[in-house]
C-alpha cells in the first residue's frame, strides 16, 4: 500500500505549511540580445571587476588604536618566542612586511608603538624594520618626504620596496635606494590589514555535490538587467543595501553592473587550470566545500593564497601571518549586482585560506564578537609549535582590545558629540587610547565652545597624546591643522607649532599656516620668527584683515619694547636656555593668559596685589600699567616659556612708596614682586624668573641710580622666603604686622 503523503506533489501543503524543497541550480543573469553583445564574459579571476589599485576599503574605524593594540601585543609576544627559541640573528633585521601601500599610515603608527614596546619589554636589541611596498613612483616620493618616515628611515627601521602584492612577483632583494635586504637572515612577520579582500577570487557555486564556475562581465547603465539566482536570500544583497545602491545610481550616469554566467564544472577540470603548488590545495578545498552538502556561492581567495605562499617561500626562516578582513558568512558569499567605483571586493573565507596554505604551519582564527570581521594568525617556523605564548596573547588581545566594539562606541559618540559633558569627552578619548579619530569628532565643538579653564592642562596632555598617535597623511593633511587650531586656543604652543609645521611640510606654505606660526612665535617670545612668519603670510594674502592686524600688533609691540628704559632686546641675560624661560615686557596680547593664570585668589593674597575677578577689570587696569612702563616708573615683565608661553609675571617698582625700612636708608631702592601662574607652579619657574629679574635690574641699576633691590613676603610663605634666600636676598630684622599678617622684608645689594 502506497503512503498517501508520498503521492502528494512537493508544492502541496500540509496543514497550511509547504514542504521544503531543494534549492535549484544557479541560473545565469537574464540579458537582452543587445546586452549580450556588450558582455565579455571571463573567468572570475581574469574578469575586469577587481580593484586595479589597492585603496583603503574601510572606514577610519579600521585605523584605530584598538587595532594597533591587537597587532602590537601579538607581535611582541611573537618576538619573545622567536628570541627564546634562539631563532634570531640579532645583527640582522626582523622584517615586518605591510601589504597594501595605502596602509602606510597604519604601519608607521604600529611601528612607533612596536619600537616603544620592544624597549619596555627587554627586546630593544631586536632590529625591527618595516617594509612598505609600492610601485607607484609618486607614492614612493611622498613617502620619502614624509616626516615620520624620514625619522625611521635614517635609523634603518623602515624601507620602501618596489613591489606590488598583486603582481605575482617575488619581493625584490633590494630597496628603492639599492640597499640589500637580509631576507634570509631572520623570521619575518606579514601584516594584511583589510587588503586581501581587494584581490581577485575564484567564484563558484556549490550545488550540493555539483560545482558551477562563474564567468563575469560588466555592463553599463543596465537598469533592466535581471539577476536570477537559485537562492535569493543567500545571493542577493540586503534590501537596504540595494536601495542605497539604487539611490547612488540615480546620481551617477556611469554605474557598472556585474552579470553572471554559470557553467557546470568538476574538481579535476578546475585543478588543471591552476599552475604551480596551489593546484593540489585548490582541489582539496573544493572537495571540502562539496562535502558540506549545501547550495551556496563561495569565493576562494586563490590570489591571496598564492601571495602568502610566495612570501613563505621568500622568507625561508619562517613567517608570522596576521590577517584581518571581513569574513565570509556561513551562508556563503553575497555576489553584488552593482560595482563600486573601485571595483568588486569580496569578504575572505579564512578557513579556505588556511586550507590553501601548503606550508606546515600552526593557525588560529578569532572572529571578533558581534561582527563578520576575523583575524587569522599562522606561524611557519621550525619551532612554531612551541609558540604557546604567542597563541595565548593573540587570543587575549583579540578579546580584550575588541576593535569592533571600539568602533561601535566611536560611532555612538559621534552622534552625541554635542550632548556629552567635558569630563565625558575626556574619558572617551582616554578610553580609546588617545585615538585621533575619536578626538576628531569633538574638535568642531571644542573650537566653538572652548573648555573650562580648570581643565585646560588636562586637555593639553590629552592633545599631546593624540598627536603622538597621529600619522601625517602625505597626500593631504587636514587633522593636524584642526588640532593646531585647538592647541592655539588652549595655549599649547609647542603642539600648535608642530602641527602647523607638519601641515606646511606636506601641503606647502599658505597664509593660514604662516599666520598661526607667527601667533605661536609671538606667544613664546620668538619675536624675529614672529615677524618673518607674519610678513610671509602678508605676502601670500596682502588684503587679509587678520594677517594685517597681526603684523600691526607685532610692530607696535616691538616699538613699545624699543623705547623702554628698563629693557634691552639685544641682551641675552634676560633668558635662561636651560629652563626655556625668558623675560619680555608684558604686552596686551598676553592679557588673556595673564587673567587665566592669575585666577586663583591665593596668588593675589601672596602678592598683596589687586583682585581681578573679571577680565574687564584687567582691561581697565592695563592702560595704567602701560603708561607706568613707558614712563619708567615700573617695569612689567612677562615670564615666557618657549613651550608654554606666558607662565607668570614680575614687576619692578623703581619708585616705591617709602615704608618703615625705606625711611632709614638714604639710597634709592627698587621693589621686586613676582608670581607664577597657577598651572605652572612647583616647576622651578619662580627661581629662574627672580634670577632673570635680578640680572635685568643690575644691567640698568647705574643708569637708574638704584643700589638695592628689595622685596617682601608673608612670614608664613616659606616657599617664597626660601627662594629669595637662595637668590641672594638677605632677610632684614624689621618686620611689619603680626600673626598671619606679618610681613618679612628682604634686600639685595646690586653689583656696580
Amino acid at each position: 500500500m502506497i503512503d498517501e503523503r508520498l503521492s502528494k506533489k512537493p508544492e502541496e501543503v500540509f496543514n497550511g505549511v509547504e514542504y521544503a524543497t531543494l534549492t535549484p541550480a544557479p541560473m545565469s543573469t537574464l540579458l537582452s540580445e543587445k546586452q549580450k553583445q556588450q558582455c565579455n564574459f571571463q573567468k572570475s579571476l581574469n574578469a575586469g571587476i577587481w580593484p586595479t589599485k589597492q585603496v583603503p576599503s574601510f572606514t577610519d574605524s579600521w585605523h584605530s588604536q584598538a587595532w594597533i593594540e591587537v597587532y602590537l601585543d601579538s607581535l611582541l609576544a611573537w618576538l619573545h618566542d622567536i628570541k627564546d627559541s634562539q631563532l634570531l640573528k640579532k645583527s640582522e633585521p626582523v622584517y615586518l612586511v605591510l601589504l597594501g601601500c595605502e596602509r602606510y599610515a597604519f604601519g608607521l603608527a604600529l611601528l612607533q608603538k612596536l619600537l616603544q614596546g620592544c624597549q619596555q619589554q627587554g627586546l630593544g636589541d631586536i632590529n625591527v624594520c618595516l617594509l612598505l611596498s609600492t610601485v607607484d613612483q609618486t607614492m614612493q616620493a611622498q613617502l620619502v618626504r614624509h616626516p615620520d618616515f624620514n625619522e625611521y628611515n635614517q635609523s634603518g627601521q623602515v624601507r620602501i620596496i618596489n613591489w606590488d602584492m598583486a603582481s605575482g612577483q617575488s619581493i625584490p632583494s633590494h630597496d628603492i635606494d639599492g640597499e640589500p635586504l637580509a631576507i634570509e637572515a631572520n623570521p619575518a612577520a606579514c601584516l594584511a590589514h583589510g587588503v586581501l579582500s581587494q584581490l581577485p577570487q575564484a567564484i563558484y557555486y556549490m550545488h550540493y555535490q555539483d560545482i558551477y564556475c562563474a564567468e563575469i562581465a560588466c555592463i553599463q547603465n543596465s537598469e533592466n538587467v535581471e539577476h536570477t539566482h537559485s537562492d535569493e536570500n543567500h545571493q542577493e544583497l540586503p534590501l537596504l543595501w540595494d536601495l542605497k545602491v539604487a539611490e547612488s545610481a540615480v546620481k551617477k550616469d556611469d554605474k557598472w553592473c556585474a552579470v553572471y554566467q554559470w557553467s557546470k564544472t568538476t574538481v579535476g577540470r578546475e585543478v588543471e587550470l591552476v599552475e604551480g603548488d596551489l593546484a593540489a590545495q585548490l582541489g582539496e578545498a573544493l572537495k571540502k566545500l562539496i562535502a558540506r552538502g549545501v547550495s551556496r556561492a563561495v569565493a576562494i581567495p586563490l590570489c591571496a593564497a598564492q601571495l602568502l605562499f610566495q612570501l613563505e617561500q621568500t622568507f625561508s626562516r619562517g613567517m608570522l601571518q596576521l590577517i584581518s578582513d571581513n569574513m565570509t558568512s556561513d551562508r556563503g558569499v553575497n555576489l553584488p549586482k552593482v560595482l563600486s567605483n573601485t571595483g568588486m571586493e569580496l569578504p575572505v573565507d579564512m578557513n579556505v585560506l588556511s586550507w590553501m596554505n601548503p606550508c606546515p604551519f600552526n593557525t588560529q582564527l578569532e572572529q571578533l564578537q558581534g561582527s563578520d570581521v576575523a583575524i587569522y594568525m599562522s606561524t611557519s617556523h621550525e619551532k612554531s609549535s612551541e609558540f604557546n605564548y604567542t597563541r595565548h596573547i593573540f587570543e587575549k588581545a583579540c578579546a580584550y582590545h575588541s576593535p569592533i566594539c571600539q568602533a561601535e562606541i566611536t560611532q555612538s559618540i559621534k552622534s552625541r558629540a554635542k550632548e556629552l559633558t567635558e569630563p565625558q569627552i575626556l574619558a572617551y578619548i582616554r578610553q580609546s587610547k588617545f585615538d585621533p579619530n575619536v578626538l576628531a569628532f569633538f574638535i568642531p565643538r571644542l573650537l566653538k565652545e572652548g573648555v573650562l579653564v580648570e581643565n585646560r592642562m588636562q586637555w593639553c596632555h590629552v592633545l599631546s597624546q593624540v598627536w603622538q598617535n597621529h600619522i601625517i597623511d602625505c597626500s593631504h593633511e587636514s587633522f593636524a591643522f584642526e588640532l593646531g587650531l585647538l592647541a592655539i586656543d588652549f595655549s599649547h604652543w609647542m603642539l600648535a607649532k608642530n602641527c602647523m609645521l607638519a601641515c606646511m611640510e606636506v601641503n606647502g606654505p599658505n597664509t593660514a599656516y604662516l599666520h598661526n606660526l607667527a601667533l605661536v612665535a609671538w606667544a613664546t617670545g620668538e619675536l624675529e620668527i614672529a615677524v618673518q612668519s607674519a610678513e610671509l603670510a602678508l605676502d601670500f594674502s596682502p588684503q587679509d584683515a587678520q594677517v594685517k592686524k597681526l603684523n600691526t600688533d607685532i610692530a607696535n609691540f616691538q616699538e613699545y619694547c624699543q623705547h623702554l628704559a628698563w629693557f634691552d632686546m639685544k641682551r641675552s641675560s634676560t633668558q635662561c636656555q636651560d629652563s626655556g624661560l625668558k623675560l619680555l615686557p608684558l604686552g596686551e596680547h598676553q592679557l588673556g593668559e595673564f587673567y587665566s593664570q592669575y585666577r586663583q585668589s591665593e596668588i593675589a593674597e601672596r602678592l598683596r596685589g589687586v583682585k581681578i575677578n573679571h577680565f574687564s577689570q584687567l582691561e581697565a587696569i592695563w592702560p595704567t600699567w602701560l603708561e607706568e612702563g613707558r614712563s619708567g616708573e615700573k617695569a612689567y615683565f612677562a615670564l615666557i616659556h618657549d613651550s608654554f608661553g606666558f607662565v607668570g609675571a614680575i614687576t619692578v617698582d623703581f619708585y616705591p612708596t617709602p615704608d618703615v625700612i625705606d625711611e632709614q636708608l638714604s639710597q634709592r631702592n627698587a621693589h621686586l614682586s613676582f608670581w607664577v601662574g597657577c598651572d605652572y607652579q612647583n616647576r622651578g619657574f619662580g627661581k629662574v624668573g627672580v634670577n632673570l629679574a635680578i640680572s635685568a635690574v643690575q644691567h640698568f641699576a647705574e643708569k637708574l641710580n638704584i643700589s638695592h633691590l628689595k622685596t617682601s613676603a608673608w612670614a608664613h610663605n616659606t616657599a617664597s622666603r626660601h627662594l629669595l634666600t637662595r637668590a641672594g636676598f638677605t632677610a632684614l630684622e624689621e618686620t611689619k604686622g603680626k600673626g598671619v599678617e606679618q610681613e618679612v622684608f628682604y634686600q639685595l645689594a646690586l653689583a656696580k
